[in-house]
């Protein structure tokens, strides 16, 4: 989906519509140092958004929601009431930076190269851009405050498509 960690930790079950197939991105969490883990608005206003959510994703949702559900009872009284998607053993917030842990350890074991939470990120906006989703959507879903941020950053991206453009045409007039 190519959200950021800080999004992904804010992420609470009612943000997650099965039925419309639809994630809302509507905070952050940060670890601010003297302070600790604190929900606050996404980056930017345009941060805040709807997206569309593949069929697969949807699956491993519904598969995680059952486990959450049944870890959840495992802490009893323990647990703090919480609606967050990815929390601690006792329901409370946990830091973006555990989702890098998690990730590289998956990495690691599976025998693959160690990347980056964020290079996923760019990794999904450069793939979208490269299948032909236009700027605008890209943007929006990225959370770029304007469609020109992510032109800039991804120019090379762009240009491609350009060449690619003027491929099609040029088979138009064959």
């Amino acid at each position: 989906m190519g959200i950021r960690r800080g999004e992904l930790a804010g992420l609470q079950w009612q943000d997650i519509d099965f039925e419309n197939k639809t994630m809302t991105i509507a905070r952050s969490v940060q670890d601010i140092p003297k302070y600790g883990l604190m929900i606050k608005d996404p980056k930017t206003e345009n941060s805040k958004r709807v997206m569309s959510m593949p069929d697969k994703l949807i699956e491993y949702l519904k598969e995680y929601k059952v486990w959450w559900d049944r870890r959840k009872s495992y802490f009893c009284d323990k647990w703090k009431d919480t609606k967050m998607l990815f929390c601690n053993e006792n329901g409370k917030l946990i830091s973006p930076g555990i989702f890098r842990v998690w990730l590289q350890k998956i990495l690691f074991r599976e025998g693959l190269p160690i990347v980056t939470l964020h290079s996923i990120r760019h990794t999904n906006i450069t793939l979208q851009l490269m299948a032909g989703v236009d700027i605008k959507t890209v943007s929006v879903r990225a959370g770029h405050a304007r469609a020109s941020t992510t032109s800039d950053f991804y120019s090379h991206f762009i240009k491609n498509s350009d060449i690619h453009a003027s491929e099609v045409i040029n088979k138009i007039f064959e």
